[in-house]
């Protein structure tokens, strides 16, 4: 290479540089997936930076990285909660991006609770924010995560017309593209039978993940090839495969990948009848499951362990892990698990001898199993799966025929040098141009958030605007999930007094002390916000009557605990608290009202008082 050309790539780096910092989230997204436990410490003292400078787009990136930290660590609980934090940065920074990534996390979060319809439109939603952002990659990245509800909700058909419609250009130059396009094709030809195929592209997959991504992603492409090999009847393969992927699941102290490794090795022991090392793995991998809401691979590890009790002639046992995981499995749409569920009820009424209940569940075990096969001999997924294998073949011959094209551009070199300096200083110019448009966009959004404050500046808890906002938000989410909200107001007694008395310095204390107190007291699911004055809001999830009165009586006794600065040591601080919980046709007025109205009837009895209404 001569030192002319040397000094125009030079050159060239500096141009670009703007454009590769610009990218480095998606270096960083490989980094969490080697090291989800230091992403997520890291991203904490990121999120707490950047709220602090009301940065709005660079926390909702940062929430958007947290949340696929916690994924890769196997705490699902924690992704979703920073997937919610996340959206609402987002949409005030309207980052299409971060709404992109943020929207992807949450599709994996509710397909691993087998919530597939909700998973579809939260899939939907990542494909249009990658759309408005203009970022292909991002773009072909949710193109494939639709593919993968497809596949979950058995319209396989739909799912390899996705892929089939991908632009190969794009995503055969980027190495996640190509693991995840690799990898879900194999887990769609395994499902329907063809193995060899499926071992191909699977294997692929896992070549490019060792090469170029993380630690997570080749974790879950082990396992992957495991189920492939185990599907095609090598054994000895696949559990070399499922190790592998243990192995990595303990190094980055991922628990539901550890989990999932288990309960697969555990169904292989079972086939071999090897019940007591079985169980001992199911009863290891069930709780993670259970703890992570992952319902389908809960389901699937109590109708193992089934297996396992009837295989012991434990029916007792058999009984009670059948009537859980049918309880599980009536809330889920796949079919392969009822057509599962049935075929084990199907064994235990042939175990105590009750041959007709037996073959009724047998019947019905089969017409399940016969609409799943339907689903794949369907002419439409034939067709469509002969056409991908020609587009592959067509894309890796284009793939060499490019690199001999390189080859010779390389020869060229020196006769294309004055080319590619116009090209750099053409470049060098939209760049400018880019960067501009940027940082103007950036001065507009700082105007207008610098007034939008989410946080009340006395207590430094959320205000009026952003406690509100969250109860909204929280009786939507309550709605969509069937899970119960309940509203707080709490009004401090006398405080007037106190400011008379002893000062409106003395009553900030107070104020500030009780937000102290509400934050260590308060579930992490929990909210709380100061509506104004001595007024403040506190929305629960899951909170039954009894809750609402230890809570009521905790900060009560930890607020007079210890002196409040300003006030005599034996100065006793009340307040009263009206409680409801939310009916499904409330919005945000009513229920405020209602629980209002009950804090009048507390001052109105005689103060320091709970008072709950349905």
């Amino acid at each position: 290479m001569s030192q002319k050309t040397r000094h125009i790539l030079f050159v060239i780096m500096l141009v670009f540089t703007p454009l590769v910092a610009a990218q480095d989230w998606q270096q960083q997204r490989v980094e969490a997936s080697s090291n989800p436990g230091a992403w997520i410490k890291k991203t904490a003292e990121l999120i707490e930076k950047y709220d602090n400078q009301r940065q709005f787009e660079k926390l909702a990136m940062t929430y958007a990285l947290q949340a696929e930290a916690y994924r890769y660590s196997g705490n699902e609980g924690e992704a979703n909660k920073a997937i919610q934090e996340g959206l609402r940065f987002a949409e005030l920074a309207e980052s299409k991006i971060a709404k992109t990534l943020l929207k992807m996390s949450q599709t994996w979060y509710l397909l691993q609770r087998g919530q597939l319809k909700q998973a579809n439109t939260s899939s939907i939603d990542a494909i249009e924010h990658a759309k408005e952002s203009g970022n292909k990659e991002l773009q072909i990245e949710a193109d494939m995560l639709h593919a993968q509800v497809m596949q979950n909700t058995g319209n396989i058909a739909q799912a390899l017309k996705i892929l089939e419609q991908l632009d190969r250009d794009e995503y055969s130059a980027r190495p996640r593209l190509q693991a995840e396009f690799h990898g879900l094709i194999g887990s769609i030809y395994m499902g329907i039978g063809a193995n060899d195929i499926a071992l191909t592209h699977i294997e692929e997959a896992l070549k490019t993940s060792r090469e170029h991504l993380g630690e997570w992603d080749s974790s879950v492409t082990e396992y992957n090839l495991a189920r492939a090999y185990q599907a095609a009847g090598n054994r000895q393969a696949a559990e070399q495969h499922y190790t592998a992927a243990l192995e990595i699941s303990k190094a980055i102290d991922d628990e539901l990948g550890i989990a999932y490794a288990l309960f697969q090795i555990a169904a292989m022991d079972v086939a071999d009848k090897h019940y007591q090392q079985a169980l001992t793995r199911l009863n290891t991998a069930l709780p993670q499951f259970k703890s992570a809401g992952a319902h389908p691979m809960e389901a699937r590890s109590r109708l193992a362990i089934v297996s396992v009790y009837l295989g012991t002639e434990q029916l007792d046992n058999a009984l009670s892990q059948l009537e859980a995981a049918t309880s599980i499995i009536n809330t889920l749409t796949d079919d392969e698990l009822h057509q599962n569920l049935h075929q084990r009820w199907s064994d235990y009424y042939q175990k105590l001898g009750d041959h007709k209940a037996a073959l009724g569940h047998y019947k019905t075990s089969v017409e399940y199993m016969q609409k799943f096969q339907q689903q794949n001999r369907d002419k439409q997924v034939q067709e469509i799966m002969v056409r991908l294998e020609i587009k592959e073949q067509e894309t890796t011959n284009e793939l060499l025929q490019k690199e001999n094209e390189l080859q010779q551009l390389e020869l060229q070199e020196q006769q294309t040098s004055y080319y590619l300096l116009i090209w750099v200083i053409i470049s060098g110019f939209l760049v400018v141009v880019i960067v501009s448009a940027f940082l103007y966009q950036q001065w507009r959004a700082r105007k207008k958030f610098a007034e939008l404050a989410l946080k009340d500046d006395l207590t430094n808890a959320p205000n009026r605007r952003a406690i509100v906002r969250i109860c909204k938000k929280g009786l939507e989410q309550a709605r969509e999930q069937q899970r119960q909200l309940a509203l707080a107001v709490v009004d401090f007694d006398h405080f007037k007094t106190i400011n008379d008395q002893f000062g409106h310095d003395v009553g900030d204390h107070v104020l500030q002390r009780f937000a102290e107190i509400a934050k260590q007291n308060l579930r992490e699911q929990d909210s709380f916000g100061r509506l104004g004055g001595e007024e403040w809001l506190l929305v629960f999830f899951d909170v039954s009557k009894e809750d609402a009165r230890n809570i009521f009586k905790r900060i009560t006794n930890e607020l007079n605990n210890k002196p409040i600065e300003g006030l005599p040591e034996d100065y006793r601080v009340t307040f009263s608290m009206g409680f409801t919980n939310a009916h499904p046709e409330d919005d945000f007025d009513s229920l405020y009202k209602r629980a209002d109205n009950v804090l009048f009837d507390a001052k109105d009895e005689g103060r320091e008082r709970l008072i709950i209404t349905d």
